[in-house]
């Protein structure tokens, strides 16, 4: 069993046990909410972006569907440029193809070994065996023969043999292009890399070089060589040495032979992937590799006619995105469309890209896990190999649809042809307009002169495409970000800025449009870019819209501080756990500055668990407190593992910084961590080391570290002026009421703790305030003491969820108690979605008993999306009322013209001044348009 097999069997072992825990179910799951974008970016090749609100959390989707009928769409395997024993990143994959430019999609696809960097499975193209397949029955290979048709199976033959046609003896080979050369025989050819293993990888080791198909060299015990052009190496190591040594010498001819089940020859294309999970039509029960639980997840179908393939990314390991079971997938498949499918390498491993319509450049489609790239073994990838033609349309793209009266917007045109590909347009050869509003062009830059809808044309060659645009006005806050800048002379940094208006509706507004009063000596901004001095220095660079002003607070270079050369030794080498073996020492192979640098040597091959190799100091103070923290790293054998330190403040808090997610590079690259702001000098540098949390990630290397450098901040010497903007709600007035369907109602959160006879005197008097009311609402739970003294009609926000109807207002009342509409109960969800569409009063009010602040940011923003449709659609004045209770005032912010009303809840402490603290909501509903005032319960007298 290989070392990969030992330690996915451990890690299965592990989610097994795992789930047990977890216990996710596998029941479908219950459709609350569905966005679906289709875009056509191929004649062959649909990419959908689905997103599906659930009863289970969200299942982020993104599709690819491509038709094997279309003529101009093919496959294709990514691997490395480096050969088939490298991995890298999806997008780099994609880069380093000879076909870049075509590829307008890619997953990630098989399996592979962490420690020997091996797929599970087999690479065939066009009929070529680029890596055989390790035979291990868990996983499944997706193939293409040469008549197009796709199929996915379990390979059940992988016969390689090599004859001596001067002896007749045959030759058993193990493996094409694989690592494990241990008591066995490997062939590699140029699909491995640049060179054979040699005795470096293995102290037994014979290599005989096979050119034209004659023996022309064997090497025992050498170094590696180069690997042939016209011919491949034959290694054998141990025992396996004497079947090579005994039977074979320069100048044999030779003949390969390749017998696979399915026939390689009859195959355009495969790959390996994990266990089929959709076979006939049907989700299958047992799965050959059950990586249990909701993670991420890469799949691949196929339809039941045979022609279309569908590619699936699941986003998974996120707050709002849970991912899915191999079951689940598999039913997602099936509702797409598959009639048999395969689960690909997920996880972490989990990504897709895409290059949209009008597109030059490939894009990462999926939320990354990680929030980075993984390297992989290889890819499939969809290309377009359609000739250009003439043009097909044009799209118009813009960073923000709403705009401020006065200032300018700048809209980007892109083309397609009618293959889909991509078209240069230069937008000073489109013919720009707008209706709806007035406004002017200057080139692709629109100003508007009006507020209001307004529709943005583009006719180029006959095509048009619209934008639909907001323009707004009366600013009363400008934002500017970001306010601070600590920035390293000659470096750069984006700005952007951002406008509100009185109804709480945003603009970015561009640089271009402000007035910028930049000090001298402190840089320059040029676009949307600052562009720091050469020198060291500080400033307040002033940006002014109409009468509003921002200001950004800048300082520039860091005072450095090198606090280890690494020319003589100070650390010592641990290991987590002892299994880990390495050493650190003082090197002279390879420096940045100076004679010497640390070198820290690990081995991880042994640890099938987190495992770490720390270079730990004694004594290793640093007085005062920088910024950051930096050092010189040659990561060439740094195999992608995670760089981070540790360190102890002067109250024996102790702090993890991360210089580097992934040792990847080659050569010497300076990388920086931040020093944590609630760590108080003087610090200790207890260790710097090598972590690697993956327990499937088995290998050794080695690092290099040189000139750890402490940066410290140049300071402000200037204080920003107050802001005199003060915004007043126009909301925020006294209203008569002006006709029979206007009212008045009181607002409320909490009401508890009646205990004492201050608390039975307030409320005696909150229910004599809410008796002279039309009706009352509280947005969290009421004292029976109080219920029970008010005689007029109230809501309470507290369980449950309802609509409610008075004069021409609407109350709806939802319950988020356990932290989100969903988590407490789902069905309000869909209650929710069916129930605003059927109103068709002039003003809404939304109750909840808790804050808005959902854990799932996605649930909160849809919240937010559902009322702002019903605004925009009907005309609706929408209220959120929300109960807080640690709340000390009343609060209403305004954004997107939907007011968010924060009630204050009693009582919030003892020995209350009741004349500030005991106050109330008035809200008054003038058909349709509603005004408030916080309210005194009592005045001083």
């Amino acid at each position: 069993m290989n070392n990969f097999k030992k330690c996915f069997s451990k890690i299965l072992s592990f989610i097994l046990i795992f789930n047990m825990f977890l216990n996710f179910s596998h029941a479908e799951f219950i459709n609350i909410y569905e966005e679906k974008n289709t875009q056509n970016i191929s004649k062959g090749v649909t990419y959908e972006k689905i997103l599906k609100f659930t009863d289970k959390g969200w299942l982020n989707l993104n599709v690819l569907r491509i038709d094997l009928n279309d003529k101009y769409t093919s496959l294709d395997i990514l691997t490395s440029e480096k050969g088939i024993s490298s991995k890298d990143s999806l997008t780099k994959l994609a880069a380093s193809n000879k076909n870049s430019e075509k590829i307008i999609g890619a997953i990630n696809a098989d399996f592979f070994d962490t420690n020997k960097t091996a797929t599970m499975g087999p690479v065939v193209k066009d009929s070529n065996l680029i890596t055989s397949s390790l035979m291990d029955p868990s996983f499944a290979t997706f193939n293409i023969d040469k008549e197009n048709n796709p199929f996915i199976d379990y390979w059940s033959l992988s016969n390689i043999t090599l004859k001596n046609e001067t002896n007749n003896y045959i030759l058993n080979i193990d493996f094409k292009n694989k690592p494990y050369i241990e008591n066995r025989v490997v062939l590699l050819d140029k699909n491995w890399g640049q060179t054979s293993f040699g005795n470096s990888k293995h102290p037994n080791i014979v290599e005989m070089i096979v050119e034209n198909d004659e023996v022309s060299e064997i090497r025992d015990n050498l170094d590696p060589i180069t690997l042939p052009n016209d011919g491949f190496v034959i290694v054998a190591t141990d025992s396996a040495k004497e079947k090579v040594l005994n039977n074979f010498k320069i100048g044999d001819r030779v003949s390969l032979n390749i017998e696979t089940n399915p026939d390689i020859e009859k195959l355009k294309l495969a790959v390996g992937g994990g266990s089929v999970i959709l076979k006939n039509g049907r989700v299958l029960d047992k799965f050959t590799l059950d990586i249990k639980g909701r993670h991420p997840r890469s799949a691949l179908g196929i339809n039941k006619d045979k022609n279309e393939i569908i590619l699936l990314t699941v986003d998974g390991r996120t707050s709002s995105y849970p991912g899915a079971t191999q079951t689940e997938l598999a039913n997602i498949l099936l509702k797409l469309g598959a009639y048999d499918a395969i689960n690909l390498d997920g996880g972490g491993s989990t990504e897709m890209i895409v290059k949209p319509l009008g597109e030059k450049n490939l894009q990462i489609a999926n939320n990354l896990s990680d929030g980075f790239e993984r390297r992989i073994m290889n890819g499939l990838a969809v290309l377009n190999n359609a000739p250009k033609s003439s043009i097909k349309g044009i799209i118009i793209s813009c960073e923000d649809s709403n705009i401020f009266v006065g200032t300018s917007r700048e809209f980007k045109i892109k083309g397609y042809d009618e293959n889909y590909n991509p078209i240069d347009i230069d937008p000073k050869d489109v013919n720009w307009s707008v209706s709806g509003i007035d406004g002017e062009f200057i080139e692709n830059r629109f100003i508007p002169k009006s507020t209001g809808k307004g529709i943005i044309k583009a006719s180029f060659k006959g095509k048009n495409a619209t934008f639909k645009i907001n323009a707004i006005d009366n600013p009363i806050k400008l934002q500017i970000s970001p306010s601070k800048i600590f920035i390293d002379t000659n470096s750069q940094t984006t700005l952007s800025a951002v406008a509100v208006n009185d109804e709480g509706y945003k603009a970015k507004i561009d640089l271009k449009d402000l007035i910028l009063s930049i000090p001298d000596g402190i840089g320059e901004i040029q676009d949307n870019t600052f562009i720091s001095s050469d020198k060291p220095s500080s400033g307040i660079i002033k940006v002014s819209l109409k009468d509003l002003d921002a200001y950004i607070q800048i300082a520039v270079g860091y005072k450095k501080v090198i606090l280890d050369d690494f020319e003589t030794k100070k650390g010592e080498f641990l290991s987590y756990p002892s299994e880990v073996t390495g050493n650190f020492e003082i090197s002279s192979d390879e420096k940045k500055n100076g004679n010497f640098s640390g070198k820290l040597t690990y081995d991880f091959s042994k640890v099938s668990s987190s495992k770490a190799a720390y270079i730990v100091f004694n004594d290793f103070y640093i007085d005062k407190k920088p910024e950051k923290l930096g050092l010189w790293v040659y990561g060439t054998y740094g195999n992608a593992h995670w760089l981070r330190g540790k360190l102890t403040d002067s109250n024996g808090n102790s702090f993890t910084i991360d210089f580097s997610k992934n040792v990847d590079w080659n050569d010497w690259k300076f990388v920086e961590a931040a020093v944590p702001k609630n760590a108080v000098a003087p610090l200790k540098l207890e260790r710097i080391y090598l972590v690697e949390p993956d327990s499937c990630l088995l290998d050794s290397g080695y690092i290099y570290i040189d000139d750890l450098t402490a940066f410290y901040k140049s300071t402000f010497d200037k204080k920003v002026p107050k802001s005199e903007t003060i915004f007043l709600d126009k909301r925020n007035i006294h209203s008569e009421l002006k006709n029979e369907n206007s009212f008045r109602f009181l607002a409320h959160g909490n009401i508890t703790e009646i205990d004492t006879p201050l608390d039975e005197l307030i409320i005696n008097d909150i229910a004599n305030i809410s008796n002279e009311m039309d009706i009352n609402v509280f947005a969290g739970y009421v004292d029976k003491k109080l219920r029970d003294k008010i005689t007029k009609q109230y809501i309470i926000g507290y369980e449950g969820y309802s609509i409610s109807k008075f004069k021409n207002a609407s109350f709806i009342k939802l319950d988020n108690s356990k932290g989100s509409i969903r988590q407490t109960d789902y069905n309000q969800w869909i209650w929710l979605l069916d129930t605003v569409k059927n109103i068709d009063s002039k003003s809404l009010f939304v109750i909840l008993p808790k804050p808005l602040n959902f854990a799932d940011k996605l649930e909160e923003k849809l919240f937010i999306n559902t009322f702002k449709k019903l605004k925009e659609e009907k005309n609706i004045d929408v209220w959120i009322l929300t109960n807080s209770n640690d709340s000390q005032r009343f609060k209403v912010e305004v954004k997107d013209g939907i007011r968010f009303v924060t009630l204050k809840s009693y009582p919030i402490y003892n020995d209350m001044d009741i004349c500030n603290e005991i106050k109330y909501m008035l809200f008054t509903v003038n058909d349709g348009y509603v005004t408030y005032e916080i309210k005194n319960m009592y005045e001083k007298k």
